[in-house]
């Protein structure tokens, strides 16, 4: 079942102001250097595919795919058990893949999924220029999807500039923001326990079929990451 009265489409006037407004910056990662910080991430997936590329006066993170048999895998960075919070605004400057087949994302989650109430709540990349707003809640009555029911926009260099991708989350809900700009919101109060940060590249079984792989390598570069309270 779908609940299209709690994920509505917004106008960037109804929340022009700057989310981050007012709060602190408590926790940031300019990815700067050589080596991943560990004292702030812990990885998932095959160590080889998370390098870093310079970019300009400073660097990003890239995140590529493992060449395998069947290629379907999940190479994540994610602070759970590092850093989480109740609260706040959660933004992340990212270039998307090009191509169809495989994953970026931008991924906020509950600490412990499994227990309702939990969310997971992205900004979720599946090539092709196209980026969509989304959450998976976990209740007791089950698992319940809150999708858009219209494209949040055509976009045309996704995959060729860094976008910043924001979610504010506050008491009432959740807030999706595109470079600023407000694209959608979630009004539900249920969920309230911590959540942690991860940045993701995959490909899943389903999506598999898609993937070309003669235009592998095809990244997804992380700039920066940061969180307000």
């Amino acid at each position: 079942m779908r609940l299209p009265t709690l994920l509505l489409l917004v106008g960037a006037a109804a929340f022009a102001a700057d989310p981050s407004v007012g709060k602190k910056l408590v926790f940031s990662d300019e990815f700067n250097g050589d080596n991943l910080d560990e004292t702030k991430w812990t990885v998932f997936g095959s160590r080889a595919v998370f390098t870093f590329v310079k970019f300009g006066k400073g660097s990003a993170l890239r995140i590529g795919l493992k060449t395998d048999v069947n290629m379907i895998q999940n190479n994540t960075i994610t602070t759970r058990g590092k850093f989480s919070q109740q609260f706040g605004y959660f933004e992340a400057s990212m270039r998307m893949h090009a191509g169809d087949g495989h994953a970026g994302a931008f991924r906020l989650s509950t600490d412990d999924e499994k227990t309702p109430p939990s969310i997971v709540t992205s900004f979720h990349g599946t090539g092709k220029e196209r980026i969509s707003p989304w959450a998976r809640g976990n209740l007791d009555s089950g698992s319940q999807d809150y999708r858009p029911d219209k494209a949040i926009g055509k976009f045309a260099d996704l995959s060729k500039k860094f976008h910043t991708y924001g979610i504010l989350w506050t008491d009432k809900g959740f807030t999706w923001y595109m470079d600023g700009k407000a694209v959608h919101k979630l009004e539900r109060k249920e969920f309230v326990r911590p959540m942690s940060v991860a940045l993701v590249h995959r490909i899943d079984e389903e999506d598999r079929p898609r993937l070309v792989l003669k235009t592998l390598p095809d990244d997804v570069d992380i700039d920066w990451v940061k969180v307000w309270k």
